[in-house]
C-alpha cells in the first residue's frame, strides 16, 4: 500500500526532504542521490545529480533514476533531481491512497 505524503508535508520542506519522507513512509531504501557530472572552470562550475529511489513491493521492485539539470551549486542540483523523481510518482499516479 503507497501513502500519499504531498499533503502532509509542511511546503517550507526541500524536494529531497518531501521524497526522504515518502520513500520512509513506504518503507522503501533512502533516495540515494550521486553528482554524476561537473563541467565548467573552477569558478564557474555546473553540476549534475542523478537520484535513485528502490520502489520495493511486496511482488515487485522497480528503480527510478532522475536527473537534474545542469546547476551552479550542487544542493540545487540534488533539488532538481528530487523534484523530478515527485513529479514521476505524481503523474504515474504511484501515490493515490492516504494514510488511514
Amino acid at each position: 500500500m503507497l501513502i500519499w505524503l504531498f499533503q502532509m508535508v509542511p511546503r517550507r520542506h526541500q524536494p529531497k526532504s518531501k521524497l526522504h519522507d515518502i520513500c520512509a513512509a513506504n518503507n522503501w531504501k533512502h533516495p540515494l542521490y550521486e553528482c554524476c557530472k561537473e563541467e565548467g572552470a573552477s569558478h564557474m562550475k555546473l553540476f549534475t545529480f542523478k537520484v535513485v529511489v528502490e520502489m520495493r513491493e511486496e511482488t515487485s521492485t522497480a528503480i527510478l533514476e532522475c536527473f537534474s539539470e545542469p546547476r551552479p551549486k550542487k544542493k540545487m542540483a540534488a533539488d532538481h533531481a528530487a523534484e523530478g523523481a515527485l513529479w514521476y510518482l505524481r503523474h504515474i499516479g504511484c501515490l493515490l491512497s492516504k494514510p488511514s
